[in-house]
């Protein structure tokens, strides 16, 4: 609760990821809209019912058991509207080249 509350006091605002909130498609465009630095928390079993009060957006990612690495996926493309496919970094150290079979990772050696 510390993080939570110390970032909240910062200005930031605090997503939950859980089974028994708002939808994610319909609360991520608010999300994006507001603008606010986000704290995103991945719920799982026993999530204290004050992490519930002090999230600005509980979200929904299915209303179904699920991976909790899974929710946090499919709410950053959500978040993202997809775009986070077209993100390219300045002065990378690595790059990964998509590929159908194999590895294909660029090294820039001159980023390090």
């Amino acid at each position: 609760m510390g993080v939570i509350n110390k970032w909240k006091a910062d200005g930031g605002k605090v997503v939950h990821l859980t089974m028994y909130g708002s939808q994610a498609h319909e609360i991520a465009p608010e999300v994006r809209e507001d603008g606010s630095d986000i704290l995103i928390i991945v719920g799982g079993s026993k999530v204290p019912g004050k992490v519930y009060k002090a999230a600005d957006w509980n979200v929904s990612v299915t209303t179904q058991p699920h991976s909790e690495v899974s929710s946090l996926a499919v709410f950053q493309h959500l978040l993202m509207d997809g775009k986070e496919f077209d993100l390219e970094f300045e002065n990378p150290v690595l790059e990964v080249i998509p590929t159908a079979h194999g590895k294909n990772v660029n090294i820039h050696n001159e980023n390090r």
